[in-house]
């Protein structure tokens, strides 16, 4: 496609019947979803061995979806870490496998970084591919500044991400039902920041933002933004903008940071407490944070009874948000 000269935002179009599905990635911190083709399988480009029934669908669970034609979004959302987070992705494992299923929609979470630079890694990566079967190893070096260039197969985009983070909890039913309604091109999703300033100043906040695969392609075929460097989340959008990509969308208050109350925050435009209709979550630094996270929107209430352990003591306790 030609780059049209204007630098700002054109204003949302309605939404077009053209079938399509998500990719995404995190970039430092961000977990960017790109928008596939229906037809798309995600299955081809990323084998998987895991056949559990999480909501965050596997490779075997794509397969089967494939079957069902009710499925009308498919996602790739893809996180960014790095090669030693293990302890991380095992906690993003947990809190993504025991999300209800998306209606609808078959989403796929996998775990992405570089090539492994440490002998433990080698082994212990490897342990996590044979028994999870959703991690991505990208041809690229990690880098602490400066943003760093991955490139995946020839069949998905190329990006770049400075330094990961993955304290972004996103709920997988809310996530498809907000994207169900929108364009299925051109499109770029999320929380925009700085949220006082115009549109023609503002990007999406590294918590998490959606890119069509239109978007995808387009950053992939061209070689020179792979050396541009910057702060990574407002060059990706003077990218968008530079493009001339036109559905823009905003998914503010549902999109958010935690609001750490015994840290003295207050309310702002983008941190306010958690909320039953949240896309995602940013900011979940610390375990406890997780934890609270995860108890409101009621991820331990499949919790059955049993003799190995007492779940009134487990319940006692609790802090309530």
């Amino acid at each position: 496609m030609e780059v049209p000269p204007s630098p700002t935002f054109p204003r949302a179009l309605p939404s077009r019947s053209i079938p399509l599905a998500i990719l995404s990635f995190l970039l430092v911190g961000v977990i960017s979803l790109v928008i596939l083709p229906h037809d798309f399988r995600l299955q081809e480009m990323f084998p998987s061995s895991c056949t559990n029934g999480a909501a965050a669908s596997t490779s075997g669970q794509l397969a089967d979806a494939a079957t069902q034609p009710v499925v009308d979004l498919r996602v790739f959302l893809g996180v960014l870490t790095r090669p030693g987070m293990y302890e991380r992705r095992a906690h993003l494992r947990l809190a993504y496998s025991l999300q209800p299923r998306p209606v609808r929609a078959v989403i796929d979470v996998r775990y992405v970084f570089c090539n492994l630079d440490k002998e433990e890694d080698r082994v212990l990566v490897a342990m996590e591919i044979i028994a999870h079967g959703d991690i991505v190893v990208l041809n690229c070096t990690e880098n602490m500044d400066g943003g760093k260039t991955y490139e995946c197969s020839p069949t998905s985009p190329t990006t770049t991400s400075a330094r990961p983070t993955t304290d972004t909890y996103y709920r997988l039913a809310a996530l498809a039902d907000t994207l169900r309604d929108k364009p299925r091109d051109g499109l770029y999703h999320g929380f925009l920041n700085p949220c006082h300033q115009s549109r023609e100043t503002q990007y999406m906040s590294g918590m998490g933002y959606i890119v069509s695969w239109d978007i995808a392609a387009w950053i992939s075929a061209r070689e020179e933004l792979r050396h541009e460097r910057g702060y990574e989340d407002s060059l990706f959008g003077w990218w968008m903008r530079k493009g001339g990509f036109k559905n823009v969308y905003g998914e503010e208050p549902r999109m958010y940071d935690y609001l750490d109350r015994e840290m003295g925050e207050g309310v702002t435009c983008f941190r306010h407490e958690l909320i039953a209709d949240t896309v995602a979550v940013h900011k979940l630094k610390d375990r406890l944070k997780w934890a609270r996270t995860l108890n409101f929107f009621n991820v331990t209430q499949g919790l059955k009874p049993s003799k190995m352990y007492d779940v009134d003591r487990l319940n006692s306790n609790m802090y309530h948000v």
